[in-house]
């Protein structure tokens, strides 16, 4: 009896541990299961924002024509293939003006409204202004956003748009759109220029509803804080958005009003509610600035603020020093508005919307190609082989493969910039024109004049305007136009004289080369009697000096110098090269000069002497 009230004890207490201990495992598993739970369960999506069908567009690297028109052709399919909703996934340095604003007013024109920005995981310049044209912004972990100041490239480099008639020219148009951006999607319109701009000084209030419990923020500027809080000094130190360029921070102000900026050429938005943003835009406006701006779709919605709203908003702090156009990261994207969640794969894209179906449309592998080959170091290589392909088809008439060479490499050089719609028909016919220009100077009217000097400047129009979009015209005036100009007329330049100096060392170097010394069209190799020992047609190469002493002898060319070919004197064959133009056969010239181990000749005024056999 003892012995079974003794189990019975044993049987209870270990009963008892193991339902201490399955509580105690059930109450430290509660959070993980409650994580669990809530991760298992559907996330609640915005009707606004829920689509079952997503298109994901790609845009990667730096923005161009190519870019704008593959960003279009998606976004056709994506509309025509029943997509609710499209994401543009932006990892991009940014790009050209005008390919960002075609690709911004698509956006805004697609009936496909429900359009997301995901920053993944950068998108300055050009990607910002296009992540401001979407409907929401999402960002990865690590994001950046911003620095949108335009950029101008010149003769001297790349040139920001800060000061003068540059920021009157490029300015007005990204101004423009990205306020039209913010009165369309609801972003601060004060913050989205300060994202463009430079000398935007603002600080951050806000507004809480007490009803609802809804926190309202707003950027202002100094003109604002003083009407909101005018026994209160504008704080300054450390804004809490760091500028792109910081240079310097304003110092302490004074209770008189600032002063008016030292570049009086800077403008001042026309349009309502922007004619106060900043002292740095308190200049006048030109004509065509104020009708940019005055260009926008839709009308504003920032508060107009009066003395009445003294007291009913709170200051948050120092927002940006003005020194330079922001820079956010995805902590301040989420603080200020613009980022409503982070994102960090596909199948988090895919719950963001509800989404049954995610599909990615990446660009097609001839919009790669296409891109590659409208690189410029890519255009400036294939116009140095172009020109050294076309010398060696002119010097060695009959062979082709030069010829083929040259002609492969116009195509791939022109067919980007069609597809671009960088070039015309025009520029093929300036550059055909050119050589055939050249040639006639060549072989039909020998010695450089009119139509070699014409064929020249054709040749170097058609290859500069390849790089210029139709729109500038032959003398283009805005400054996309120009960028262009001048990238081409650089390129075209360095190809030419990198396409000089490989035709030079093809000049002096043609027989130590084994592959070029056979493009050398030698009559004596036709001509020469059976009977004779070809090899003694390649005797040892003479000595420099001992081919001094022939320098003002008179010889017959032996065969043609094209420009490169042979001479006989007093019965002596030598290796010659023609100081211009070429020599036919036969003709008699004499000897100008020695250049390593051949003869420098020129033609003789006087004909043809007879060749002795």
């Amino acid at each position: 009896m003892l012995t079974r009230r003794h189990d019975a004890r044993r049987l209870a207490r270990a009963a008892i541990s193991a339902l201490a201990l399955a509580v105690s495992v059930v109450w430290a598993l509660q959070p993980t299961m409650a994580q669990q739970a809530a991760e298992a369960a559907p996330r609640a999506v915005p009707a606004a924002r829920q689509a079952d069908r997503v298109a994901v567009i790609t845009i990667r690297g730096p923005i161009n024509a190519v870019t704008a028109s593959s960003v279009q052709r998606r976004l056709t399919i994506a509309q025509a293939d029943g997509a609710q909703a499209v994401v543009f996934d932006i990892d991009t340095p940014g790009g050209e003006v005008t390919a960002v604003l075609e690709i911004t007013a698509a956006i805004k024109a697609s009936p496909i409204v429900n359009t997301v920005a995901w920053i993944n995981p950068q998108a300055y310049s050009g990607g910002a202004i296009i992540a401001l044209a979407c409907r929401e912004i999402v960002v990865a972990e690590s994001s950046s956003f911003g620095d949108a100041l335009p950029l101008a490239i010149g003769l001297t480099g790349a040139e920001a748009a800060t000061t003068g008639e540059l920021r009157k020219k490029v300015v007005p148009p990204v101004l423009a759109d990205v306020v039209d951006s913010a009165r369309l999607r609801g972003w601060d319109e004060f913050l989205v220029q300060a994202i463009v701009i430079d000398g935007v000084e603002l600080w951050l209030i806000e507004q809480r509803d007490e009803s609802t419990g809804v926190v309202r923020q707003l950027a202002i500027n100094e003109a604002e804080f003083r009407l909101l809080f005018p026994d209160e000094q504008p704080p300054r130190g450390a804004p809490m958005v760091i500028a792109a360029d910081v240079t310097s921070v304003p110092a302490p102000l004074s209770d008189a009003p600032p002063a008016a900026p030292e570049d009086d050429t800077a403008f001042r938005p026309a349009s309502p509610g922007l004619d106060s943003l900043s002292p740095a835009l308190s200049g006048e406006t030109s004509a065509d600035s104020a009708q940019d701006l005055d260009m926008l779709a839709t009308a504003s919605t920032r508060p107009v603020l009066t003395e009445a709203d003294r007291g009913r908003w709170e200051l948050v702090g120092y927002l940006t020093n003005g020194s330079g156009p922001i820079v956010m990261k995805s902590r301040e994207m989420r603080e200020l508005g613009f980022s409503s969640a982070v994102i960090r794969s596909d199948e988090e894209l895919r719950a963001f919307f509800g989404a049954t179906d995610l599909v990615r449309l990446d660009r097609s592998w001839s919009e790669a190609a296409v891109r590659f080959l409208s690189q410029f170091w890519v255009r400036g290589l294939l116009i140095v082989v172009f020109l050294l392909a076309v010398f060696l088809e002119m010097t060695s008439p009959g062979l082709f493969l030069p010829g083929i060479v040259a002609a492969v490499a116009l195509v791939l050089l022109m067919a980007p910039a069609w597809m671009l719609g960088l070039a015309g028909w025009w520029e093929v016919l300036a550059i055909v024109g050119g050589i055939l220009l050249i040639l006639i100077e060549i072989f039909v009217v020998p010695g450089f004049g009119v139509f070699g000097i014409l064929g020249l400047l054709a040749l170097f129009a058609g290859l500069v305007g390849s790089f210029v979009s139709p729109g500038g015209g032959i003398f283009p005036t805005s400054a996309q136009a120009q960028s262009e100009l001048v990238r081409g007329l650089i390129t075209v330049v360095l190809a030419m004289v990198t396409s000089g100096a490989g035709i030079g060392v093809m000049i002096k170097y043609f027989r130590r080369l084994p592959v070029l010394s056979n493009l050398v069209l030698d009559a004596s190799k036709v001509d020469a009697d059976d009977s004779e020992d070809p090899r003694e047609l390649f005797e040892a190469i003479d000595d420099g000096d001992a081919l001094a002493v022939l320098v003002g002898s008179r010889a017959v060319a032996h065969s043609r110098l094209m420009p490169s070919g042979r001479v006989e004197i007093e019965g002596e064959l030598h290796d010659a090269i023609c100081s211009i133009g070429f020599i036919e056969q036969g003709e008699a010239v004499e000897v100008v000069g020695v250049e390593g181990w051949q003869l420098v000749v020129d033609r003789l005024q006087g004909g043809r002497e007879q060749e002795t056999t």
